[in-house]
């Protein structure tokens, strides 16, 4: 009798493990969907946006799309993950002043030959690269806009 019970507890915790992955494994297909989706409108929202990635909270791309890998063709892939890295830490650091100056919004980062964009979100960081022949601030709010708009929906999709 005792037997029978832990075994019906036992097949009922593996079927709602079982359950409880697939959901998990559903929302994260579908999270890493609006990210490639969320890439590609940041990239398709202005024709100077030449490189779009999205960083986890420890700097590793998860996911990119580009018109023009000018800049990372001539870098190896350790030299192109440090640089990541430290987009995300300078983001994080940058963000550690929230609650005394108010949140962040973006990172502005001008170069002689292009501008760098760092934006946090809730699955961690957007870093775009454009050419210089735009008005940074307008394009900077533009991408926030539509960054503000994709954490809403994932916020719906998760807790609605």
């Amino acid at each position: 009798m005792v037997y029978c019970i832990l075994s019906k507890l036992h097949t009922f915790c593996f079927c709602g493990l079982y359950v409880f992955y697939r959901l998990m494994a559903s929302s994260n297909l579908e999270r890493n969907t609006s990210v490639s989706r969320l890439c590609k409108e940041i990239l398709s929202s202005d024709e100077h946006i030449y490189f779009v990635t999205s960083l986890n909270k420890n700097g590793k791309a998860i996911e990119h799309h580009f018109r023009n890998d000018r800049i990372f063709t001539k870098t190896s892939a350790q030299e192109t993950e440090m640089f990541f890295m430290q987009r995300t830490l300078q983001t994080s650091l940058s963000m550690e002043f929230d609650d005394l100056i108010g949140p962040l919004d973006f990172i502005t980062l001008q170069r002689t030959t292009l501008l760098e964009f760092i934006f946090p979100y809730s699955q961690g960081a957007i870093f775009v690269l454009s050419d210089l022949d735009v008005i940074s601030r307008y394009l900077a709010k533009k991408i926030l806009f539509i960054i503000q708009d994709f954490d809403w929906k994932i916020h719906d999709l998760l807790y609605v």
